[in-house]
């Protein structure tokens, strides 16, 4: 169960930090498209928005894990 907790930790962490990289890029090209429609402006929006909270969603699942498996482990943190 240690193995499975310290696993799912990792992965949610890489995959928060690819989701608010994607975040940071949708974010990016929402401020400097110069000659977009208002369509463009919304999706960049959106996906920026939707990227952002599964990020934190990710990061929130991975510090669990870490946090699960070290009152399983009796260590602290």
């Amino acid at each position: 169960m240690k193995k499975v907790l310290l696993i799912v930790g990792v992965v949610c962490l890489v995959v928060c930090v690819l989701a608010l990289a994607l975040a940071a890029l949708n974010w990016f090209g929402y401020y400097h498209v110069m000659d977009g429609s208002n369509e463009l402006y919304h999706r960049l929006h959106q996906r920026a928005i939707v990227s952002l909270v599964a990020g934190v969603v990710f990061a929130l699942i991975g510090a669990g894990s870490f946090i699960v498996r070290a009152k399983k482990t009796g260590k602290t943190i």
